[in-house]
């Protein structure tokens, strides 16, 4: 298989929190993937172990599955191009360079490229430039769980260990939502010294309690999001760091209960099987 690949930090921070016996690590290894470096540095930044005893420390190496990187200078011609086509004006970013990274793979290596982010907002904004450009897919870890297994040999890449890895996709952001709460519930027990903090209190467990309610997901962390906009306390600081790794969380949950639902029903087909 031929396909590039490119991975934004979120993915490749997804993938490697969930991977066992580096058994994800080896399947990206056998094929040609990329990272730009405005992207590996999200990584350093983002990435915290599954396991607190984990020697996997990618702040020290973060070229997970043998990742080739770009300097964010290498792709500087196509970032313009980017940029213009979709009047872009936020502040650069790894999906952006990323954009710019496959543009200019596609055209050089003259194939279609397999850009992974689980930023949903990056893939409806970057979709468009994909489409014009003729230069490939994005897609998420999803979508990339989904293309390695059918991708290997069925003894090295079973359907249970397809659906084990999309249920721990899934799990990544239970725990995630689960730290949210426990850090909204913390900050809401100091809020106690004035009328003022009580309200603040009062509100924030409001929302604490919205995340466990029947409450659609995405508005309520877009809720939070506006709310603690302007918090700039240890504990603000805190969540705002947290809720970055929301933005996407309803429809990566939402996909993997899909995903599941349809490979038990109708499996992934492999040519010869």
């Amino acid at each position: 298989m031929n396909s590039l690949l490119v991975l934004d930090a979120c993915t490749i921070v997804n993938l490697a929190r969930i991977d066992e016996e580096e058994f994800l690590e080896d399947k990206i290894k056998g094929l040609k993937t990329f990272a730009v470096e405005k992207a590996i540095d999200e990584v350093k930044k983002r990435y915290v172990p599954s396991d607190e005893n984990s020697t996997r420390l990618l702040h020290q190496a973060p070229y997970w599955g043998g990742i080739m990187r770009f300097e964010n200078k290498e792709v500087e011609n196509t970032v313009s191009l980017v940029k213009a086509f979709l009047d872009y004006r936020k502040k650069p970013n790894g999906e952006l360079y990323s954009a710019a990274l496959s543009l200019n793979l596609s055209r050089m290596e003259n194939e279609k490229v397999l850009f992974y982010t689980d930023d949903n907002p990056a893939k409806s904004t970057f979709g468009p430039f994909f489409e014009f450009q003729q230069m490939g897919y994005i897609g998420d870890s999803v979508d990339l769980l989904v293309f390695l297994y059918w991708l290997s040999p069925a003894g090295q890449f079973s359907k249970e260990e397809l659906e084990k890895y999309l249920s721990s996709l899934r799990a990544e952001y239970i725990l995630k939502l689960k730290d949210l709460q426990k850090t909204m519930n913390s900050y809401a027990s100091t809020l106690i010294s004035s009328k003022k903090e009580l309200k603040k209190k009062f509100e924030i467990e409001g929302l604490s309690n919205e995340l466990n309610s029947a409450h659609p997901l995405k508005e309520t962390i877009k809720k939070c999001n506006g709310y603690f906009e302007g918090d700039n306390s240890s504990f603000g600081k805190k969540i705002k760091t947290i809720l970055k790794d929301f933005k996407d969380c309803p429809e990566i949950v939402e996909k993997v209960g899909k995903t599941l639902q349809n490979i038990d029903k109708y499996g992934i087909f492999r040519y010869g099987q």
